[in-house]
């Protein structure tokens, strides 16, 4: 057993119930988005996300260096993908997301973010050709006009005038860009362990977010150290990437992507909860109206028939699904 596989078998060893294991990852994202909102106003957007991917660096890459060394000419093979994966998952996604969390609402942003299964959909149709079903297209027609209504703040005069909140067009950068991210996934090599395939993306999404970074130093505020600042850039480092990909990762093994797919659909939820409680944000009726359409879209895209429960995101055959799911704490 190498270093890495034992330190992690250390966690093994422990009797959790795998559904636990599937609570703590969205739980983990929901609250990057929190604390992206609350420290708008100490942590620049891009410095934010520049910071949590160094720490989660830190910590990955003490594990996985011999795994990035045994697997460099397949990464070298795969590099193409490798790196599109790491500025669209790395640099662009949460780049996009800690920007739309300075000028909107923590509540709207993971509104947003629920639409991204259905996307998915569309994008694997139009990049890997995969078949949209009858059922598949009535739960996109149905969340679009989600999505339409959350843009617009539930005035579609907005839509006409084409008058948007700059938070919620960002957002609509992030959420293209993590679907893009999740379709890409679908083409990762099974034999590139998924702890190897993150550390090698997040090299990536560094080195193409390093010029961005000191660019925007010397052009915005810096960093305002507090004990807030630095524990949430602790904990986006750590519990938002590291410990929820973990997390993800172990919860798949046990109960299989199809069963496991469904608590991604706590994130939302975990975090409206977090931002009404921690950040006195509101709900206002256009969210529920929204959220309902896209919540309503997602059920009948992922429903299989009576008495089988929920299909995974209909993007995935079973092998890639398991590489996306394990791998979606890239992108949140």
């Amino acid at each position: 057993m190498n270093g890495q596989n034992h330190r992690l078998a250390t966690i093994s060893t422990l009797s959790v119930p795998p559904h636990l294991f599937l609570l703590c990852a969205p739980l983990f994202w929901a609250g990057n988005f929190v604390v992206g909102r609350a420290l708008r106003g100490d942590i620049p957007p891009v410095s934010l996300n520049f910071w949590r991917w160094v720490i989660a660096l830190a910590i990955l890459l003490p594990l996985n260096y011999r795994q990035l060394r045994q697997h460099r000419a397949l990464l070298r093979t795969e590099w193409k993908i490798v790196v599109a994966l790491g500025l669209t998952g790395v640099t662009a996604f949460n780049t996009f997301a800690y920007q739309a969390l300075s000028e909107t609402t923590a509540i709207n942003a993971l509104l947003f973010l629920s639409i991204v299964p259905v996307l998915m959909a569309l994008g694997s149709r139009l990049v890997f050709n995969d078949v949209i079903t009858g059922r598949h297209l009535i739960g996109i027609l149905i969340s679009l006009p989600g999505a339409a209504i959350l843009i617009a703040h539930g005035d579609l005069r907005n839509l006409m005038h084409l008058q948007f909140n700059g938070g919620d067009l960002w957002m609509v950068g992030a959420v293209l860009a993590w679907t893009a991210f999740s379709v890409l996934l679908k083409r990762t090599p099974a034999e590139l362990p998924k702890a190897t395939l993150l550390t090698a993306a997040i090299l990536v999404g560094l080195g193409a977010l390093m010029p961005i970074y000191a660019w925007r130093l010397a052009l915005e505020a810096q960093i305002v150290f507090t004990a807030s600042s630095v524990a949430g850039m602790l904990y986006v480092g750590l519990f938002a990437s590291v410990l929820a990909f973990y997390f993800w990762s172990k919860g798949i093994a046990q109960v299989g992507p199809s069963r496991a797919g469904m608590y991604m659909h706590i994130m939302p939820l975990a975090g409206t909860f977090l931002s009404v409680t921690l950040l006195g944000e509101e709900i206002a009726p256009f969210h529920l109206v929204g959220a309902a359409l896209v919540f309503t879209g997602i059920a009948i895209t992922n429903w299989q028939s009576p008495g089988t429960g929920m299909a995974a995101p209909p993007v995935a055959t079973p092998s890639a699904t398991t590489t996306a799911n394990s791998s979606s704490a890239t992108a949140a």
